[in-house]
């Protein structure tokens, strides 16, 4: 059993390698993405309040985000394993999650950045919208570049932040995330066996 968090820009691979990592571990896997378009959609009172967040166009409260990934991780974290993915993006919701965590009695064992250059994250990203094109599918709405320059830019903010923070409690490690598919799964097994 690990508990993981998986830092970094969009188009890294961290949803391909956090698949990969339930399927060999059996690991909950927690996408805050998916926690907030999930209490939206059942209406939740922590779904409500991010939904008047979205359509007001600004970021959804932390105090939301930190509900939903308490109320996640506290139905089955501590028997299971658990990968973070899209959470903590500040220093104010790490320290949430540190807090959380504690009083779980579960600690963090890696926070994982995954390294690439922005360059090739362009690539990747125009790539991932041809191949949805290419099936009649519509392409995700941060697959254009405009939008992944923006979310980029706002990840470089957060990380600035977030690496000393999680560099101090000695839990950060590092991947080549520009590496294939398979090379990144390896270096992260190899972290998990150290």
């Amino acid at each position: 059993m690990v508990n993981l968090v998986l830092l970094g820009p969009p188009g890294a691979g961290k949803g391909t390698q956090a698949e990969r990592l339930v399927g060999r571990h059996g690991l909950l896997h927690v996408s805050t993405g998916d926690l907030l378009r999930e209490a939206i959609k059942a209406q939740t009172p922590l779904g409500r309040e991010a939904k008047a967040a979205v359509d007001a166009g600004v970021l959804v409260p932390d105090q939301v985000v930190i509900g939903l990934v308490q109320e996640r991780l506290s139905s089955g974290a501590r028997d299971r394993g658990f990968i973070l993915d899209g959470f903590p993006r500040t220093v104010a919701q790490a320290n949430a999650l540190e807090r959380l965590l504690w009083d779980l009695g579960t600690p963090l064992d890696h926070v994982i950045l995954f390294d690439i250059p922005i360059s090739l994250l362009e690539q990747r990203v125009s790539k991932r919208a041809e191949q949805f094109r290419a099936m009649g599918a519509a392409a995700r709405s941060d697959d254009n570049p405009e939008v992944l320059r923006k979310r980029v830019e706002e990840f470089v903010r957060a990380t600035e932040a977030l690496s000393p923070f999680y560099q101090q409690r000695k839990l950060l490690r590092r991947v080549d995330a520009s590496a294939d598919v398979d090379e990144v799964g390896a270096q992260i097994a190899d972290l998990l066996e150290r």
